[in-house]
């Protein structure tokens, strides 16, 4: 997703809306089986003798209305891959065949989760996606019928092999329709050949291990077409299968360094820095990190196997932050100083390294307009070249911060 402008919190406009304007792309790619993109969002169905098969819904309800309208045939079932808003937001649109909704046991949780945290959530949304903080209500269409393991659906000529999996989420199912030697498997694979999405800073843990598990079951299959991101990515033959291979290699030795630094109690801090991309995948077309990062990568699998105590007893029950820097800062006692080290620092292209500096100014004096300009100079050229889009739209999202608060200031 690109860089959007900066952020209007006083118009109540759900994102999710905002997609509705925009084109969804339609593919046939075989017979009887279809497909619908949507930016980041897609979904797939596939025709039987005796109705339609819908794996995931897209983003939004006007999207998936002008999906609905391509379908030939009644919608008998609607296969959630997993709970996120880009595969299910779109439901409600093709309730009215009142199709039998499956899902895997743990998805209506997760929308229990989300209405429960819906102010969090439209908060880092913002964050994540640079987008407007939308507050309104939003509305999840729940499964009729859920399940944990192995389930088949047969529908007319075809057969839907359902399983349920931990991967990106709790709540993940893929399916296999052996008729066609095809596999739908959501975000197990994610967008057009890119780094698994193993971690996310704003998001739950998630389970690194149990994915490559399941990419592995669905590579013994030896399947000849695999679509992702819902549907609205193919991977054919060959590709298909070195697409599955890499990224199991990948999950894989990643996870076992992770494990082996936290065995010889590296810290958090420097871990991310010392897990690497085995060489021969670091050019593979099917990893590039435009999403996700090998970095968040690495804080995910250390959450779900550290606690939070980095044994460093300073941090067993820590005071908050603004105490700190602001003690800090006063054993410094110059807004300069930070200021002046913190620019030479941006000058030997130490851009993250200046802006923890600058962070112990801004923690103590936050209404202070040179740190805030200064930041966003760091943010900027921490941006300019990042081609992952979670921590380049947070760059950027925090700079239209910065521009706002100093626009406020300027006003008064």
């Amino acid at each position: 997703m690109a860089n959007r402008p900066e952020p209007n919190n006083s118009k109540k406009i759900s994102p999710m809306n905002a997609l509705s304007t925009m084109e969804v792309k339609f593919n046939d790619p075989l017979k009887d089986v279809h497909t619908a993109n949507l930016l980041i969002s897609g979904c797939g169905w596939v025709d039987t003798t005796d109705g339609v098969v819908l794996i995931d819904t897209l983003l939004s309800v006007g999207a998936g209305k002008r999906v609905f309208e391509r379908i030939q045939g009644k919608i008998k079932y609607i296969i959630y891959t997993h709970g996120h808003m880009d595969h299910v937001g779109g439901a409600e649109a093709f309730l009215a065949d009142d199709p039998e909704i499956i899902a895997s046991k743990f998805l209506p949780d997760r929308f229990d989760n989300y209405q429960m945290l819906a102010p969090h959530r439209a908060r880092i949304a913002a964050q994540q996606f640079n987008i407007p903080e939308f507050m309104g209500k939003v509305k999840y269409t729940y499964p009729t019928k859920t399940f944990l393991g192995e389930m088949t659906i047969s529908l007319g000529d075809k057969t839907f092999e359902l399983h349920t999996a931990r991967a990106e989420t709790d709540d993940a199912v893929w399916i296999y329709v052996p008729e066609l030697n095809i596999a739908f498997i959501g975000d197990l694979m994610i967008g057009i050949g890119m780094f698994p999405n193993i971690g996310n800073p704003w998001k739950p843990t998630r389970f690194a291990l149990d994915w490559a598990k399941a990419l592995e079951e669905i590579r013994a299959l030896e399947p000849e077409y695999v679509f992702c991101n819902g549907g609205g990515v193919m991977y054919k033959g060959k590709k298909a299968l070195k697409a599955l291979n890499d990224n199991i290699e990948v999950i894989r030795a990643l996870h076992d360094q992770v494990v082996d630094f936290i065995n010889q109690d590296m810290h958090i801090s420097e871990m991310i820095h010392a897990v690497k991309v085995p060489n021969h995948l670091k050019k593979s077309p099917y990893l590039k990190p435009l999403y996700s990062r090998p970095e968040f990568f690495v804080y995910n699998v250390y959450r779900w196997y550290h606690g939070y105590f980095d044994h460093n007893p300073a941090n067993l029950l820590p005071r908050p932050e603004k105490e700190v820097k602001k003690e800090i800062f006063g054993l410094i006692g110059d807004s300069t100083k930070i200021l002046g080290r913190a620019r030479e620092l941006l000058d030997q292209n130490q851009a993250q390294l200046a802006l923890q500096v600058l962070d112990v100014l801004i923690q103590a004096e936050p209404e202070n307009i040179e740190a805030r300009k200064l930041r966003m100079e760091l943010l900027k050229e921490l941006g300019t070249n990042d081609k992952c889009l979670m921590s380049r739209n947070t760059w950027f999202y925090f700079i239209n911060q910065d521009k706002k608060f100093i626009r406020s200031k300027k006003r008064h």
